[in-house]
Parts: C-alpha cells; structure tokens; sequence
C-alpha cells in the first residue's frame, strides 16, 4: 500500500465503523465511545500528516465558535442572575455552596455533546486535509457502509414479522444497523446522489441501477412509505441536478428540491405513528418546546439537557408512561439548549451553506453532497437524524465534499477527465 493511500483507508474503515456500529440514537451507549475512540485516533494522525495543507477558514472559525458555545455552557461563569433567565429552576431559592454556577443544568450530558461534536469535527478536519482524490476514494467506503445496512435490513425484513436484534449491540437493531427507522431511512436515501455520481463517472450504470431499486425496495420493506417517496425524488433530483450545465438551471433545482422536501417530510410526520391518544405527537413536542424555548432565554439550559427540560412544560394530560427523549425538531431543540447562541450559529451555518454553494454548484460532487445535505437538514425539522452517528457522519462527510477546495488546477478525475479548477 502505498504511503498516501494510508490516510484514506484509516478514515474509510473509520467511516464504516460508523456506519455499523452508530445506529445507536441514546446516549452513553458503548458502542458510540468505541467510535469516538477511533475516530479520535484516525482523525488526529492524519491531521498531524497533514498539518501544511490548509482547510477552508470560514469552516474553520465556524467549528471553533461552535465548539467555544458548549464549552462556555460548563464553565463556572454563571451567576443567580442568569440562573434566573432559566424557568425549569426555582427562583429565590439560595444554592449554598454552588456560586459560581454553569449555565448547563447537566455538565455530564453537555460534556457528551463536546465529545461527540468534537469527533464530528476531527473527521470533517482530517477529510479536508486530504487530497479531492483521497477524499473521494472515501465514497466507496461509504456506499460499502450503506450496502451492510441495506443487506442487514434485507435479513431482518425477510423474515415473515420485522425482526428485532437484541444483545448484539448496546441498543436494539430495528432497522439494518439502526435503531430508528426514520435514521436508518435518512442515511439510505441520503446516500442516492452520492451513489448516482459514483457510479456514473465509474461507467456502472447497471450498479447504479441494482443499489437504487434495492433502496427503494428495502425502503419499502422497512414500512417508510415516505421514505420511499423521498428516496425516489431525490433520485430523479439526483439526475437533473447532474445533468444541469448552467447555473441558473442547478440553482432552480435545488430550490425545487427545498421545497420537495419540506413537503415530503410533512408527508413524513403524517404518516408516522403519532399519538398515544389525541393530540400526542409532533406539534404538541414542537409546542411545548417553544415554552420551553420562551422560559430559558437567553442561555438555554445547555446542550444534552432536554430531557431534564422538556417535562417542566409539559400540559399534565400530555403525560404518559413513554416519555419525550428529543423535539423531534432539532432546531427547537438546539434552541432550548442552547439559547440566542444557537440561533446565531444556526443561522451562520445556513449562509456559510449558501454561500459555498453558489461557489462550486458546478462541481458533480457537490451539488450531491449538497442534495444529501438538504434533505438531512429538512428531515431535521421533524425528527433528529444527527444525533445518531450514524447519519452524523455520512452529513460530515458530504460537508467535507461540498468545502474541500478541490482538485489542482490540472487534476485528473476517476473517470479520467481533466478537470480544471
């Protein structure tokens, strides 16, 4: 092996890694440290082989302010008068003994969340350090990832019932690898563009054509009705965005494929199995989170703590044994964590986004990286694909396609073709 394929096989057996044991969406589940570990050893030794060659600044800074935004929440920096701002706590109530205090109502959870968007950033680090054509060689690891998925899903779904794999993992596999449905859906048609692109520059249209129906089938088999009407708009967006040679037409596609999606997805949350009893289901936690939201301004309560949050706002007859573990609306979730903060960073990140789009749309790559992206980012707004590895990685993956600064100016694609920059 040569020495420069070296840093593309750690971070692509790292990548699958993830793909198999991150279908985990609890926390402090074994197998997520396990990936962290190695991530946190991959990632680090190709960033150290790498230290000459520059990532994307702008990519840089926003990771850096993300990241001081939850290490502020653990310093002892509060005071009573911000511990007021929270509603979940009672007010004149002295805490002897606690002075200075944090603005996280639960360090160990917040503390989690540094560790896993830590590793998310190490990964996006090291991907950008490497060379496009490493980085691309990464794509076949990946799609070896989605096809264990697939193939594990196949197996359970076979069955005449949906099987349920226990004591494998540190969590029950419902889905391929995965313990949500709705996760394990998100990375299957996530991973369409990307596939569409591969297989297309590689002359593999038969492949191509074998990894979208057996998707889309496995999809259907999985009982996501949506997911295979996403699965298979995403494909025919996947096509027409390829084949756009203007920017005018890309753009207008990709606004088309905003919309789509927003509609899926609210197809989505409809056809999912809501409610307890009336009334129980989405809009009730997007409603209750919004109070919760309006209580803890500015600061929030610190990022990892909704569980310990939510409860405080809800209506007594919204009360049942189950209970809400997340928003099912990450965004609202992110702003009940994490305050005025987090809507600033949620917003920088859209126009960072934006912004990078609009520069490389005529890239092949990235206009499928940014089609995974969105439809990540849309399907966020009724569930919590990120906060499973399993699909957190792939999304940091395609981030890194989309701002990698590409090719040299006399690089040579996989297919053969000289591309200039």
């Amino acid at each position: 092996m040569q020495q420069s394929e070296i840093d593309k096989y750690l971070l692509g057996v790292t990548l699958v890694l993830a793909l198999v044991l991150g279908g985990g969406s609890g926390t402090g589940l074994t197998t997520d440290t396990v990936i962290q570990l190695v991530v946190a050893i991959t990632s680090t030794i190709v960033c150290l082989r790498h230290m000459d060659r520059p990532i994307d600044r702008r990519v840089f800074w926003f990771a850096t302010a993300a990241g001081l935004a939850i290490v502020l929440q653990l310093l002892p920096i509060a005071t009573e008068t911000t511990r007021a701002t929270q509603g979940i706590l009672p007010h004149n109530v002295p805490l002897p003994g606690l002075e200075p205090l944090t603005i996280s109502l639960g360090l160990g959870r917040t503390v989690e969340v540094a560790a896993y968007f830590l590793t998310l950033c190490l990964f996006l680090a090291a991907v950008l350090k490497l060379r496009f054509d490493q980085a691309y060689g990464l794509i076949p690891f990946f799609l070896a990832g989605v096809v264990l998925n697939l193939t594990a899903g196949l197996i359970q779904y076979s069955y005449s019932g949906r099987a349920i794999v226990t004591d494998l993992f540190s969590y029950d596999l419902k889905a391929g690898f995965f313990v949500n449905v709705n996760h394990y859906s998100s990375l299957i048609f996530t991973s369409i563009p990307i596939a569409v692109v591969y297989f297309i520059e590689m002359n593999r249209l038969l492949v191509l054509a074998i990894y979208i129906i057996s998707a889309l089938l496995i999809l259907l088999a999985a009982g996501s009705t949506a997911g295979v009407l996403i699965g298979f708009a995403i494909t025919v967006l996947s096509f027409v965005v390829l084949f756009q040679r203007n920017r005018a037409g890309t753009l207008s596609v990709l606004c088309g494929a905003v919309l789509l999606g927003i509609y899926s997805v609210g197809v989505w949350a409809r056809l999912q199995v809501e409610s307890l009893q009336f009334g129980y289901g989405r809009l009730e936690f997007a409603r209750t989170t919004l109070e919760g939201i309006r209580g803890n301004i500015p600061f929030g309560i610190g990022y990892g703590n909704f569980v310990i949050g939510y409860p405080s706002y809800e209506r007594s007859e919204m009360i049942f044994r189950t209970y809400v573990n997340h928003a099912h609306n990450e965004y609202l979730e992110l702003l009940f964590e994490g305050g005025v903060v987090a809507a600033v960073l949620i917003v920088v990140f859209a126009g960072l986004l934006v912004w990078r789009v609009l520069q490389t749309i005529q890239w092949p790559l990235h206009k499928a990286a940014t089609l995974a992206i969105l439809f990540i980012l849309i399907h966020s707004v009724v569930d919590y694909p990120l906060r499973t590895l399993g699909v957190a990685f792939p999304f940091a993956l395609f981030t890194a396609f989309l701002f990698h600064r590409g090719p040299d100016k006399s690089a040579v694609s996989p297919a053969g073709e000289v591309i200039v920059e």
